[in-house]
């Protein structure tokens, strides 16, 4: 008979929920973060807003704080051996950052360092991580590229936009508070890559092909901890809001607002409405879990014959 777990300490629940009773923090863009996976389905659903967000327990968002505080100590660490790190871009006073496709791709640079030693003249994007012991052992032994293909992305992007040829790769194993740290050279052939993947997951109106079709294959492992196996693979509907409604469209222009558009109501829409949606929602096409067979433009509806073989009327309830 397997033993009872022992409870949680009321003080230890306590802080565990008082980070979860945090407001939640969901992107409104692609993140240059979230390029580690190699699925282009996975990477459009992110962008449309596809699944549900992850519901974190409290000790992985505390987790995740933690990563996020050793960045300042990492930076000190590097100061006092002489480097120099810019956390902050003087024209603006915020956290350097790139913006690309319309506003609808972003992200935020660690900071830029000079003065590094084995390369005293050059300008390097600075890139904080921590690991836990299996993975920093696998960085150490593979490197960045190979171990962390997510991370080596997200520097060749920073790289690409800020126009810096290096990076500084500074890890910390926090099981040991060992450091590795690794340059890494820009790649202009893999960013130029990586930024058609980027625009394809943002015009693309359509859900891209899956990545693998068995999900319980051995090559599919991955699927498992996609939080949009349920729409991918089970044929669970995707969450209603203006970016799954095919009326909206992400305006791509030279103001860099990450701006969407409603053609129904003609008007274009704030956050807050993107993530609401409306009665009058309509889901593109390729997150149905079944086949179009009509459509009406009078009644503003779409019908399905699912795979179940019911048929289901989009568009009737509202």
């Amino acid at each position: 008979m397997p033993e009872i777990p022992a409870p949680i300490p009321h003080t230890v629940d306590a802080i565990y929920r008082a980070y979860e009773n945090r407001p939640r923090y969901e992107r409104s863009y692609l993140g240059a973060s979230t390029f580690g996976t190699e699925c282009d389905r996975a990477f459009w659903y992110g962008f449309r807003l596809a699944a549900e967000p992850e519901a974190l327990t409290g000790q992985k968002l505390r987790l995740f704080e933690t990563g996020h505080r050793e960045e300042a100590r990492i930076i000190d660490d590097l100061r006092a051996a002489g480097l120099t790190v810019e956390e902050t871009d003087p024209a603006t006073g915020r956290q350097w950052e790139i913006v690309a496709i319309g506003g609808h791709m972003r992200g935020h640079l660690d900071g830029i360092a000079t003065g590094v030693i084995e390369a005293p003249k050059a300008e390097h994007v600075l890139e904080c991580k921590t690991h836990n012991e299996k993975s920093f052992r696998a960085l150490v032994k593979d490197k960045v590229e190979k171990s962390k293909p997510g991370h080596y992305a997200q520097m060749q992007l920073y790289m690409h936009h800020r126009g810096i040829g290096r990076a500084l790769y500074v890890a910390v194993n926090k099981n040991t508070d060992e450091i590795y740290i690794e340059r890494i050279a820009y790649d202009m052939a893999y960013a130029l890559r990586l930024m058609a993947r980027a625009e394809r997951a943002i015009t693309a109106e359509k859900a891209p092909p899956r990545l693998h079709d068995d999900p319980s294959a051995k090559a599919a492992f991955a699927c498992q901890w996609c939080s949009a196996f349920q729409i991918c693979h089970a044929g669970q509907f995707a969450r209603r809001n203006c970016r799954t409604c095919l009326s909206s469209t992400p305006v791509i222009d030279a103001s860099d607002r990450g701006a969407w558009r409603c053609e129904r109501w003609n008007k274009e829409l704030n956050w807050r409405e993107q993530q609401a949606g409306c009665a009058s929602h309509l889901y593109l096409p390729s997150l149905v879990p079944g086949e179009q067979v009509d459509a009406s433009e009078k009644d503003r509806t779409v019908t399905y014959r699912l795979a179940n073989g019911e048929t289901w009327i989009d568009g009737r309830a509202a």
